[in-house]
């Protein structure tokens, strides 16, 4: 690291937690009317409270209670870790607020708590960071996790994606999350070098633009695709016999 950036890092240190107070709060002024309409929408909607808390990751992998706006039904017992835009759990309220991530607004609270940033890696459930390497895992959660990030901008239609495949734990403990930890990794430990205050407010102006509804889902839907081709040439070549290039398990008749 460069010393200016080394300086611009300390200095952003400083000002960052004050920022995203000053940030939080001046949200929930402009926002407590959109907030009270949901919280009494998703009441109205189907049965359970307003809002919950789950349990999420945070900096150096210490739990955390995150708080959303309910988007599912009430359940009991074991239940997946992933919810696609399909998934029978989703309400009818949750089906809209879901691609414009409005059930995140209650993560503001979370932010004047100090358990989050604006901007830093999405927390997630503990049960999916079995995909991700150690070293990328560690360097993650080296961050303090955020509202938005990177990641989020560029998979932000990952649910309907993972609606039409037939496995959608897996391809997203295995493949998806692993490449959204890795994309976040660089931005944050590459944004050191730079300007770190304009950086990120570039990410939270292209976050608004996405909950006003401007989302580039071909872009995404391709760099989804891509991941799934990669991951389907390696276990082809997983099933092919190193010395001829035939398939492993072929014999012969």
């Amino acid at each position: 690291m460069t010393e200016k950036g080394t300086e611009q890092q300390r200095k952003y240190a400083k000002t960052g937690r004050g920022l995203d107070v000053v940030l939080a709060v001046a949200a929930i002024l402009v926002l407590w009317p959109v907030m009270l309409t949901l919280a009494v929408a998703v009441r109205i909607d189907s049965r359970g409270p307003a809002v919950y808390r789950e349990e999420r990751l945070g900096r150096s992998g210490k739990p955390f209670s995150i708080l959303k706006f309910r988007t599912l039904h009430p359940q009991s017992g074991d239940a997946s870790p992933l919810a696609p835009s399909d998934d029978s759990r989703v309400t009818r309220l949750g089906a809209w607020l879901r691609p414009v991530h409005l059930d995140e607004l209650p993560q503001l609270f979370n932010i004047l708590r100090g358990e989050m940033r604006i901007v830093g890696p999405r927390p997630t459930k503990s049960e999916l960071w079995d995909g991700v390497d150690e070293d990328l895992r560690r360097r993650a959660l080296a961050f303090a996790p955020g509202l938005t990030s990177p990641a989020t901008l560029r998979f932000n239609c990952e649910d309907d994606v993972l609606a039409e495949i037939g496995d959608p734990v897996t391809a997203y403990r295995d493949l998806l999350f692993p490449a959204k930890v890795a994309l976040d990794v660089e931005y944050f430990e590459h944004r050191r070098h730079g300007n770190v205050l304009g950086s990120d407010l570039k990410i939270i102006l292209a976050t608004t633009g996405l909950v006003l509804g401007k989302r580039d889902e071909r872009a995404c839907r391709r760099r989804i695709a891509r991941l799934l081709a990669k991951a389907d040439s390696r276990n082809q070549s997983c099933l092919q016999d190193p010395a001829t290039g035939a398939d492993a398990d072929s014999g012969s008749s």
